[in-house]
């Protein structure tokens, strides 16, 4: 490690290290019945990292993983990025095209994963990767994680790390319906986490959920945020309403991130009552505004302090707070102010910034602004006109410098927390034999935020039914980018030039799932 990065650097590994030099005994992980302090943290990652410089990876490689939400791999990220490799976390939902495409793409040294989420897709990950590590059991061809560092120095390895260094690729949906791979610095998510603690008033002594999956930046920033502050993070597999109000109850959680949804799942469980909720100081939604009246019975039942945080990939979250104090006074897709660490400001086409109550596109700029696409340099570009990082959204300015969110510019379908391209679910929809024409929108939906939805025009003398379609599209696409219905159309609405106007669907359709459901 050259003197100068070792003196004055930022870099992910620095956060855990710091941080088991000032309270080595103090609790960092905590999940099930297994405890980790801080400097048993430390030396974990150090070890992984140890061993990933041993076995011959080096600086810039990059590590695919395929896991769930465990101790296990907050100790893998972390230690990735101490060694200086490049950490690329996938969905394991996703579709196998999308795993094909991204690890052609990235071409990983090693893979590392969950035996359970590995197994089914093992023959794809072994075309492209000869290295893999097994956690939580084992698969064909993989040493177990744990044996494979117990021998390792604990010692934090010399490696010539920068700011700007690129940590982790984290893949998000292109417009083409191809993921786009987001580079993204240790600068970034350190200053990140940085901003969290002091938006979101991390205390030391906070008890924190990572509830959401690690492979998404929303909770990766969340609990880098916390372990960041010295607090103590109580990991859990995913959501299941009862099993969080336990948690909740059990480990005195004081601050948790989760979907509308989940937050609405809670007020109307039945067995809510039997639960001790009082510890929560702070509860964080994202991806969808909060109705008025879920609003109102979270604050009233759940938490008193509600706040939504926004941001993206690209851009590394949150870079708009909808603060708590606000959350009552206004009402509407919100997203409040923007975070101390990055700016904020709505443009037009031609690159002019907007006074309030004009609509344009949300631009941001800030040192959690992404490195780039990886190997993409046309999309790269073209997010960075005019000097700002452009995320696609549409909105405005209240009069009182609230930032209201209008629509996106393009037909990516937020739902249950993750992005779908209209474009993918459409390409499905197009290969089925009685099909003429479809597309997919969103549309609003209670639990998902938005439903994916598909508009079809069978072809002449075909009888296929809704239920035909959507099994066909879980042969090709991942479980979350299925359509929840299908809507059989005589014709879809078009423009003079044969565009389809899916605007008009939306507006047609926005109360489907009201009376559906």
């Amino acid at each position: 490690m050259r003197m100068e990065s070792a003196v004055s650097r930022v870099a992910i590994g620095d956060i855990i290290r710091r941080n088991a030099g000032r309270f080595p005994d103090k609790k960092a992980i905590v999940e099930g019945d297994q405890e980790i302090t801080y400097q048993q943290l430390d030396e974990l990652t150090n070890q992984f990292a140890n061993y990933l410089l041993h076995s011959g990876f080096k600086k810039g490689d990059k590590v695919l993983t395929v896991c769930g939400n465990h101790w296990e791999y907050v100790v893998i990220s972390n230690g990735i990025a101490k060694a200086g490799l490049i950490w690329v976390p996938i969905n394991p939902a996703i579709s196998k095209e999308e795993k094909q495409y991204i690890m052609n793409l990235i071409e990983p040294k090693l893979i590392i994963g969950d035996a359970v989420l590995m197994e089914p897709s093992l023959e794809v990950y072994q075309e492209y990767c000869s290295a893999f590590l097994a956690v939580r059991g084992t698969f064909a061809g993989a040493r177990p994680f744990l044996p494979a560092i117990e021998d390792e120095a604990k010692k934090e390895p010399a490696v010539e790390i920068q700011d700007r260094d690129t940590a982790q690729i984290m893949f998000t949906s292109g417009t083409t319906g191809n993921p786009k791979g987001v580079m993204i610095s240790h600068l970034a998510v350190y200053i990140a986490s940085l901003g969290n603690i002091i938006e979101s008033d991390f205390k030391e002594d906070e008890v924190v959920l990572t509830m959401m999956p690690l492979f998404h930046c929303a909770q990766h920033t969340f609990t880098m945020s916390t372990l960041h502050r010295g607090a103590k993070t109580v990991i859990i597999g995913g959501f299941e309403p009862e099993l969080l109000m336990k948690t909740i109850q059990d480990h005195k959680i004081s601050n948790m991130f989760a979907l509308p949804m989940m937050y609405r799942m809670i007020l109307d469980h039945p067995k809510k009552a039997e639960y001790d909720l009082s510890s929560l100081r702070r509860c964080t939604y994202a991806m969808a505004p909060m109705d008025k009246r879920s609003l109102e019975r979270c604050i009233n039942q759940i938490c008193p302090q509600f706040a939504l945080g926004t941001g993206q990939t690209e851009m590394y979250p949150s870079t708009m707070v909808f603060r708590p104090e606000e959350q009552l006074r206004r009402f509407g897709s919100y997203w409040g102010t923007s975070s101390l660490i990055n700016d904020t400001a709505v443009m037009d086409d031609e690159g002019h910034l907007l006074p309030k109550g004009e609509v344009g596109e949300i631009v941001h700029r800030g040192p959690n602004v992404m490195n780039g696409y990886y190997k993409n340099e046309e999309e790269t570009e073209k997010s960075r006109a005019f000097g700002w990082h452009h995320t696609g959204d549409l909105g405005y300015w209240d009069e009182d410098l609230q930032l209201v969110f209008v629509d996106r510019k393009k037909d990516i379908i937020k739902t249950g927390g993750e992005n779908v391209p209209s474009i993918k679910v459409e390409s499905v929809l197009l290969m089925h034999e009685d099909i003429e024409n479809g597309v997919a929108v969103g549309l609003p939906h209670e639990h998902w935020s938005e439903a994916v939805t598909a508009f079809v025009v069978r072809k002449e003398g075909a009888v296929t039914s809704s239920d035909d379609v959507i099994s066909f599209c879980r042969q090709h696409l991942g479980g979350f980018q299925v359509p929840k219905d299908v809507v059989f159309l005589e014709q879809l609405p078009m423009t003079s030039t044969g565009k389809i106007q899916k605007h008009m669907l939306r507006q047609q359709y926005k109360n489907h799932y009201q009376v559906t459901n």
